[in-house]
Formats: C-alpha cells, sequence, structure tokens
C-alpha cells in the first residue's frame, strides 16, 4: 500500500487522472502514526460501502493483500451472503460523487467497521447516494477506469 495521504487532497498515483482528465481525490490512505477522526458508523454507513470493497468492483487490484496499518493484520477474505467476496486490502476501489470521484483502499472498510475510522463527509454521501456497485452508471464509470 502507499505512505498516508491526507483525505480530500488529490489522489496522484491515479491512472484515470490522464485517462479520464479528473483526478480523485483520496479518503481513507491511513497509517497508524497518524491522527485520524473516528466515530461509530452508522448501520447505513457499512450496508452501502461494503458493495464498493468487494473484489468485483476493485479498480486497480495489487498482488496481495495488504496488511492493515492500524493494526497490523491481514484481514481474512469473506464471503458476502448478498454475494460477493470482500478480500480486505487487495487493492483501490472508487465511489463518485455530484462533483467528485474518490479514490480509497479497500481496507476502508475494515477502518470504518473495525477502527470507526470517519470519512469525511463529501465520501461519506456519495456512499449513501451516488451511483451504487452494480449499477448500469457505476459499471459503466469501472469499465473506463479498468
Amino acid at each position: 500500500m502507499t505512505k498516508p495521504i491526507p483525505d480530500l487532497t488529490p489522489y496522484t498515483a491515479a491512472p484515470e487522472a490522464e485517462m479520464l482528465g479528473l483526478t480523485p481525490l483520496a479518503v481513507g490512505w491511513l497509517d497508524k502514526r497518524d491522527p485520524f477522526p473516528t466515530a461509530v458508523p452508522t448501520a447505513a454507513l457499512l450496508l452501502h460501502l461494503l458493495p464498493f470493497c468487494l473484489e468485483n468492483n476493485v479498480v486497480y487490484p495489487w498482488p496481495r493483500p495488504q496488511p492493515c496499518p492500524l493494526c497490523g493484520k491481514v484481514i481474512p477474505p469473506t464471503d458476502e451472503p448478498e454475494g460477493g467476496r470482500y478480500v480486505p486490502g487487495k487493492g483501490e476501489i472508487r465511489v463518485i460523487g455530484e462533483e467528485d470521484i474518490f479514490a480509497a483502499p479497500s481496507l476502508i472498510y475494515h477502518y470504518v467497521a473495525a477502527h470507526n475510522y470517519q470519512p469525511p463527509a463529501e465520501f461519506i454521501a456519495a456512499v449513501l447516494h451516488g451511483p451504487q456497485p452494480n449499477t448500469a452508471e457505476y459499471t459503466a464509470l469501472l469499465r473506463s477506469l479498468k
């Protein structure tokens, strides 16, 4: 995984910046040495965030799962009841907001669920109200990024 990046700063490692002419904003590139905002996550946030992090929605997969930089564990994969497989630390995800696109590690679900990481409000709004995984709009965006 890459080094920590402050939330809502341009994510310059994104290949789509050149391809699409846009630079995603970084969210959730954490390190245990740096403080981060915390709050108990809502059930709605957890419910809507997980599908973005499933293996079939990872945009840029990494060769092997990375350990959580907060607890040091390699989180085991899980098969989700709704379908899909969550492989934490296996790559990057994209979340589409009204005006921005966000780049996050797939470990973000673990950060929120296990470490109470509170992503920025803009990211949460995009997760809850933006295009959802497995919809035509979201799938079209993912295809343009792969």
